[in-house]
């Protein structure tokens, strides 16, 4: 298939990238199409199917203009053809089954084929297009730039109720995404979901699952029903009793069999009936939504610009906006770390500071890095004996202690050290402790908060009087911004390559960002478990686009993916259950010596000798490792899901087109290498995380830098 371009605008252009079915290109790849004149692009068939596919170049000055085809010529049938020049579509692979049959002309200059910027018009080998003098150029969009209809349908969904149609209705609503939508009533959903949404297949194969699930677990209960009921019937009426219960139990397990049978022979029918509407919206790159009971669509823009009004809402509900960064992205988190200075640096007591060598108009962010590299040296553990050592450590948590917080670090400027003197208690920041612990400070943009930080936080603050569904949910909403908050930064990192074609410069980048953030704690386990899903991740978008949903190098990829998150898994597993028998050893150390001595005083504990206590820290510090590398499988889980409902808000985000989807899983790809390739090297260099002769150290130093 020969396609003459006569290119009357004033670019030039190259090849950005191409999916052929069947074909392939003959004439050079990497030549340009030159602007104000002719050119010649050939495709050969294949020896059965011709010729069927789509191409996109892009100009080589901004890449901002692109030039988009979709084109078939079968060995039999009719060529289909269409062009779009400026804008890319929204979609070019799916323009391709869509494609209009090629016409010929009715004169020698006209051009019965049209699209956006362009023309064509058949020929004996092919077809000739004719690019428009003036073109439009795309701008990649942002959250600001929702027109005023998409705003309120992201602002306003809740009165949306009468659009749910008629069940399993694939419908696009701007604002959700697979995680979104676990929030109940925040997209468009009624409160808490409906219970045929809730309970809806997606699928055949996921109602084929659903309903053994529903029936094995009925059958199971109803034979327990079988066993159980004579059994307390023998314990209340004897014989008699017995007979009775036996008579219910088979009636009542009966009942609940036949009941569960029926309910899982529905799950499976319902999910036959969807089975046709789910490989619609996977063709169309939907993702599934339980809470909904629908396919919808994912686009990061609005997602990014609800998340960022709920944190203005937090804000402004918090005395004085200091609560927000408990929950907001890692966008609100930066700037809240590099505040304006406290004051114009008139104190009344600078004594503090001087401690800390810093000035009276520090930031809280500077404060905490120099009560951290202050404590470290002057550790009781690092100067043992040194009791001046002991005692200026114990000082520092003090100046810490009241430095950290705003209103004591008010009242120190203002009286100095008599206006402190009846302080609060020094305590943990548990969202400190473990993005110490695990590095992940330095890691926020990329995981954002780990789950197991946000849990011991929530927890931590949760009033005894708060409902565990309204503690999920917040849960949930804070697991929903930090995906988004991770699409975007993975959005803004890869702009270069995706949108800036420098291949070599968005490497070069990379590397050196990878490079700094294995210096971290825990910094090499980070990197290769993000390159690990990151790599996984890309392959499977790519495989499907590209390959076919039902191809091999897309089983292949799942099958990587499936083994890696099956491998973590067994991982946590195997070191939870090692923890729970090193605490048992802990317990039964510390239960021996409490029993060798009688209680002194009723409520205390026995005191122990100084060779039974160093027997205990001994055994304590032989568990420390073990324990440490089960919460880190824990984070390599947690992960491993978050990374692939960030990756579906990455990949499969309907605010850019097919082309621009297809660029990004190329660039995250390339990270995923980059990662692994800087964390083998890391490891390769420096002892492992965790290892006997550091666990005790890493926790120490993660608990003083998280003192409040």
């Amino acid at each position: 298939m020969i396609i003459e371009i006569i290119n009357d605008c004033e670019l030039a252009f190259q090849l950005d990238g191409d999916w052929l079915k069947a074909g392939d290109f003959k004439s050079e790849k990497s030549a340009l199409i030159p602007p104000l004149a002719q050119t010649t692009v050939e495709i050969a068939p294949s020896a059965v199917e011709g010729v069927s596919g789509v191409a996109w170049w892009v100009d080589v000055t901004g890449h901002s203009v692109y030039l988009s085809m979709a084109m078939s010529k079968p060995r039999i049938g009719k060529n289909t053809f269409s062009c779009y020049a400026g804008l890319p579509p929204p979609n070019l692979k799916t323009i391709l089954s869509k494609a209009p049959k090629l016409e010929s002309a009715t004169t020698e200059a006209s051009f019965p084929g049209q699209g956006p910027g362009c023309e064509w018009v058949a020929t004996k080998q092919g077809v000739r297009v004719r690019i428009f003098s003036e073109l439009d150029e795309f701008v990649p969009p942002t959250a600001s730039d929702l027109s005023p209809k998409e705003q309120s349908e992201t602002e306003g969904a809740e009165g949306a109720e009468g659009a749910e149609g008629a069940e399993g209705e694939v419908e696009h609503v701007p604002s959700t995404s697979s995680t979104a939508l676990a929030i109940p009533g925040a997209y468009g959903g009624k409160e808490g979901g409906d219970f045929m949404a809730l309970t809806r297949p997606k699928d055949g194969t996921d109602g084929l699952v659903r309903g053994l699930k529903t029936a094995g677990v009925s059958v199971a209960g109803g034979l327990v029903t079988i066993v159980a009921a004579p059994v307390a019937g023998a314990r209340s009426g004897g014989a008699t009793g017995f007979v009775k219960g036996l008579g219910v139990g088979v009636l009542g397990g009966a009942a609940m069999a036949v009941g569960g049978v029926g309910c899982g022979i529905a799950q499976v029918g319902r999910g036959l009936m969807q089975a046709p509407k789910a490989a619609r919206a996977r063709r169309e790159e939907k993702v599934w939504d339980q809470e909904l009971g629908k396919w919808v669509d994912v686009d990061l823009c609005a997602l990014e610009r609800q998340m960022a009004q709920e944190t203005d809402k937090d804000t402004s509900s918090t005395p004085g906006g200091l609560g927000v960064s408990q929950h907001a992205p890692h966008r609100l988190l930066l700037i809240a770390g590099s505040g304006e200075p406290h004051s114009d640096g008139q104190v009344a007591d600078t004594e503090y500071y001087d401690l800390l060598q810093i000035q009276p108009n520090a930031n809280p962010s500077e404060i905490k890095k120099a009560y951290y590299k202050e404590a470290r040296l002057c550790h009781p553990d690092k100067n043992p004996g040194d009791a001046e050592a002991t005692a200026k450590f114990q000082k520092l948590s003090t100046i810490y202690q009241v430095l950290s917080d705003p209103e004591l670090r008010k009242k120190y400027d203002r009286d100095g050290k008599d206006g402190v003197d009846k302080q609060k208690t020094v305590q943990m920041d548990p969202r400190a402790f473990f993005g110490l612990l695990f590095g992940s400070e330095r890691f926020e943009p990329w995981t954002g908060e780990l789950l197991i930080a946000a849990q011991a936080d929530h927890f931590t603050k949760a009033n005894e009087d708060d409902e565990m569904s309204e503690l999920e949910k917040s849960l949930k909403k804070r697991q929903l911004r930090r995906e988004v908050a991770c699409a975007v930064n993975l959005r803004e990192r890869c702009a270069r390559y995706v949108y800036g074609r420098d291949t070599e410069g968005f490497k070069a980048q990379m590397r050196k960002e990878a490079s700094e953030l294995a210096s971290s704690q825990f910094g090499p386990e980070l990197l290769q478990a993000l390159g690990e899903m990151y790599l996984v991740r890309s392959e499977i978008y790519l495989a499907n686009e590209l390959h076919g949903r039902i191809s091999l190098t897309k089983s292949r990829a799942s099958m990587k993916h499936n083994g890696l998150v099956l491998k973590h898994r067994l991982r946590f597993y195997k070191n939870a259950a090692g923890s729970l028998i090193k605490a048992g050893k802990v317990y039964s150390a510390a239960s021996k010596f409490s029993k060798e001595e009688p209680t002194q005083t009723e409520g205390e504990g026995p005191p122990l000798s100084e060779e039974q206590a160093q027997e205990v820290e001994r055994v304590m510090d032989d568990a420390l490792p073990l324990f440490l590398q089960t919460a880190w499988s824990y984070v390599v889980r947690d992960i491993d899901r978050t990374v692939r409902d960030v990756g579906r808000k990455f990949l499969q985000d309907k605010s850019v087109p097919w082309q621009i989807r297809i660029r990004r899983a190329e660039a995250l790809k390339l990270l995923g290498e980059i990662f692994q390739a800087e964390a083998t090297a890391a490891k390769a260099a420096g002892p492992e995380q965790g290892a006997d002769g550091t666990a005790k150290a890493v926790l120490q130093e993660a608990m003083l830098g998280a003192m409040r």
